[in-house]
């Protein structure tokens, strides 16, 4: 993954997520959220980024929280999901 695809957001909570993001190259294809398990990082999804990129999709590859160079709050409330909406996203745990 090329490091200058690398963003930082802060969201409401103030918690800093850090994520590798890049635009669809093919104005049709979606986004695709792809979220790695327990204990990885973004960097787990390298050959699928590689390959998903050449197709031409967006793709956004977040560390969670409490990995890579995301926030690492220590109060278990701050890792309960609030105000989720509908996504499509690929996982592995």
């Amino acid at each position: 993954m090329l490091e200058g695809f690398y963003k930082d957001f802060v969201v409401s909570r103030g918690l800093k997520y850090h994520y590798y993001f890049s635009s669809p190259r093919i104005s049709l294809k979606p986004y695709l959220l792809f979220l790695h398990g327990f204990p990885g990082t973004a960097y787990d999804w390298h050959r699928q980024i590689t390959f998903f990129a050449a197709q031409g999709y967006g793709l956004v590859v977040p560390n969670m929280l409490g990995y890579g160079g995301t926030a690492k709050p220590i109060e278990v409330e701050a890792y309960k999901s609030k105000n989720t909406k509908k996504v499509v996203a690929i996982g592995h745990d």
